[in-house]
């Protein structure tokens, strides 16, 4: 028994061993181990250690060096799979040339560049994060230093407080500087200043350590630095928007020249190639690349710069995004069946699909429209039908959350006006509620009720997290609910509360403004790009005619040449809403109507080219 036993203890020991070397194992430790080899000299070349302590990335620079070749071998060994792939299957997909399966042949390159380049943009994310996050940071140390509660209390009750996550790590590395290592609160304060890449931050937190050793006014001086840091948000939102206006003339303008510059040369190379021969460069092969490929990565490459140069907070609203994730299979199988079919017409026999087809064809006719739209108007339809659940979405997302904003500063203001007549807070709060403060008084008649449950403050405020998910509404009602909890919320701190309240509300009001008309731009530029090559197409379709041209018919033209403008008319509106308002999820509603826009444009288009067509025939 006891030999027995002793085997089957060994046995258990061993399995428990290999689980825990199962359990430490990641994918930075094995590339480390096999692929140091390529990540050592990648570290001296790029000096990736710099980035990596600029973003803050725990790892250490050769091990995430090492990362990378892995990850790049990766990505070489499934393009090459793929690239084997679709040069035996190419011909499945008629409207794609062979030639683009070489783009597989470049996922190394672009993993390689990406991972070089995520420390460094990391970095520069959380520097901007930091300062949106700081002036709110500071105002919560006013208002706290107000009821008597030092900036270090202040920081250390930030920990916890997710709406500024980039604070309250720096929160979390002060606190363990102290309790830990037992490092002065001052000191460790000046440090995480030092430390971090954000100018606010080191202002607020080394200015305070100044004003504190020389035995200044420090609740003035955090009031004071606070208003400053407001005031410099109105210059860097204006700054931001000239930023995001140049922004939108550079996108139209690249996208409106490039593709009439090459739209043009397209066709007519399309047009001579029967009687002159291909011109090189101008070919099916590279029309593809450019149609398909390069004016939709303009549009996602101007979405990220637009992203980078706009105020970003750290609490968005994902119900519209979570909604097109679930739509996004019914638009891809929709583009199969209305799109795809008509590009390789061996589809069209497939069940369901041939019914989709009947549809196009009819909607095709009842337009009015001659062959070889068939493929537009089924890119279009499947573009529109997808995207409709996400924008039905958003508006009922967005209209909850629409005017909360100002509405809680209005309240605050109120909030602060009654607490000077000497009633209580919680008596100001049941008073205000029977007021009208539009989307916020659902919410406040809650909160009234809760109060005179007796629920504790924290818990109202869970409460109202749970339904509303505007940042600001939310950084305010905490900052309430903290001032109330810690200083019994003083007329001089509700006051001070209720200024950074409107100052912020005034900037957001001022931002939303200004930017509203920069998205009648993306509308004209579409327009334009739209008019422009169908005009041209009726222009060619007359020489097509005079020369005889009979390798390729017209039809066959607009469905080669036409779709692409329906995809970038789609990435306009997203750009459209990310301009007006900062998020993608606003720009699903713009898709759908520039997307419809251009199916009007085509339905439009013969009362405009046919006078070209006959011109060009006389």
């Amino acid at each position: 028994m006891s030999s027995g036993s002793a085997e089957t203890e060994t046995v258990k020991s061993e399995k428990t061993t290999q689980e825990s070397e199962k359990a430490k194992f990641t994918v930075a430790g094995f590339s480390y181990r096999y692929f140091l080899w390529a990540g050592r000299p990648l570290t001296r070349w790029v000096k990736l250690d710099k980035s990596l302590d600029a973003a803050r990335m725990s790892i250490y620079p050769e091990a995430y060096a090492s990362t990378i070749a892995f990850y790049a071998t990766i990505s070489a060994v499934i393009g090459a799979i793929a690239f084997s792939f679709f040069q035996v299957f190419s011909s499945l997909l008629t409207a794609i040339p062979g030639e683009v399966s070489y783009v597989f042949l470049m996922l190394p390159f672009i993993v390689l560049g990406l991972g070089v380049a995520i420390p460094t943009i990391s970095a520069q994310n959380r520097a901007s994060n930091l300062d949106i996050e700081v002036p709110f940071a500071a105002a919560y140390i006013s208002v706290m230093a107000t009821s008597g509660v030092s900036p270090f209390r202040s920081l250390k009750k930030l920990k916890e407080v997710d709406l500024l996550p980039n604070i309250s790590k720096a929160s979390k590395s002060i606190d363990l500087e102290v309790s830990a290592l037992g490092v002065d609160p001052v000191a460790a304060m000046e440090h995480s200043a030092r430390n971090l890449p954000s100018k606010e931050y080191k202002d607020l937190l080394l200015g305070y350590a100044a004003t504190l050793k020389s035995g200044g006014d420090v609740v003035h001086y955090l009031l004071r630095r606070t208003e400053v840091m407001f005031s410099d948000k109105v210059v860097k939102l204006k700054s931001m928007i000239d930023r995001i206006g140049l922004l939108t003339e550079a996108y139209i303008a690249i996208v409106i020249l490039a593709g009439l510059s090459f739209y043009a040369m397209y066709t007519t190379t399309f047009a001579l190639e029967p009687f002159f021969g291909s011109v090189s460069g101008f070919g099916g092969d590279t029309f593809f690349l450019f149609g398909w490929v390069l004016l939709p990565a303009v549009s996602v490459m101007f979405l990220y710069l637009l992203d980078t140069a706009q105020i970003k907070y750290p609490i968005t609203e994902m119900g519209a995004y979570k909604v097109f994730a679930v739509s996004l299979p019914l638009m891809l199988f929709l583009i199969f069946g209305m799109f795809i079919s008509f590009q390789n017409s061996d589809f069209q026999s497939l069940p369901v699909v041939d019914l989709m087809v009947s549809f196009v064809k009819w909607v095709t006719a009842s337009l009015g429209l001659v062959r070889g739209y068939e493929s537009s108007i089924g890119l279009a339809l499947a573009l529109i039908i997808g995207t409709i659940p996400a924008a039905v979405a958003h508006q009922i997302y967005a209209g909850r959350l629409e005017g909360i904003e100002q509405d809680t500063s209005n309240f605050l203001r109120d909030l602060v006006e009654n607490r000077k007549s000497g009633l209580s807070p919680e008596r100001c709060i049941v008073d205000l509620s029977n007021r009208d403060y539009g989307k916020l008084s659902r919410h406040l008649k809650v909160i009234s009720r809760q109060i005179q449950w007796g629920l504790p403050f924290r818990i109202i405020y869970e409460t109202f997290r749970q339904k509303v998910k505007s940042w600001n509404a939310l950084i305010n009602m905490y900052l309430l609910v903290d001032a109330i909890e810690v200083g019994g919320g003083s007329p001089e701190t509700l006051e001070s509360l209720a200024e950074f309240s409107e100052a912020n509300s005034s900037l957001e009001k001022e931002r939303k403004s200004t930017l509203r008309p920069l998205l009648f731009i993306p509308y004209v530029g579409a327009v334009i790009l739209l008019f422009s090559t169908i005009v041209f197409l009726a222009f060619m379709k007359g020489i097509f005619s005079s020369m005889g041209n009979t390798s390729m018919s017209v039809g066959d033209y607009y469905g080669i040449l036409i779709p692409p403008l329906f995809i970038l008319s789609f990435t306009m509106g997203l750009v459209t809403g990310k301009i007006a308002n900062g998020s993608i999820s606003s720009g699903f509603k713009h898709a759908i109507i520039l997307t419809l826009v251009s199916l009007a444009a085509i339905w439009l288009s013969p009362l405009f080219t046919v006078p070209f067509e006959s011109i060009v025939a006389k």
